[in-house]
């Protein structure tokens, strides 16, 4: 979706969710809950996002799934907020 704030990107699943007490460590590089993978996934798309002047944020329920959303500033966008200023 793009609106006024960039680029607004939803990736969501309907998997087994994350627990509460691993959310604040979901971007902690090798953090992992898994018997395989690296845990650096979400550590680097975050570096990316930031780098871009974006920001992520994650919405987990155990049982129901995760949210994860991707806000990217766009020119326009950055544009459109020095005017307003």
């Amino acid at each position: 979706r793009v609106g006024r704030e960039g680029v607004e990107i939803l990736v969501r699943d309907t998997g087994h969710g994350i627990a509460p007490e691993h959310m604040q460590r979901i971007f902690d590089p090798y953090f992992t809950t898994r018997g395989s993978g690296t845990g650096l996934g979400l550590a680097i798309t975050r570096r990316i996002v930031e780098a871009h002047g974006g920001r992520i944020e994650v919405q987990s329920r155990l049982g129901e799934g995760t949210t994860v959303r991707l806000m990217i500033p766009t020119e326009s966008a950055d544009m459109e907020d020095a005017q307003d200023g």
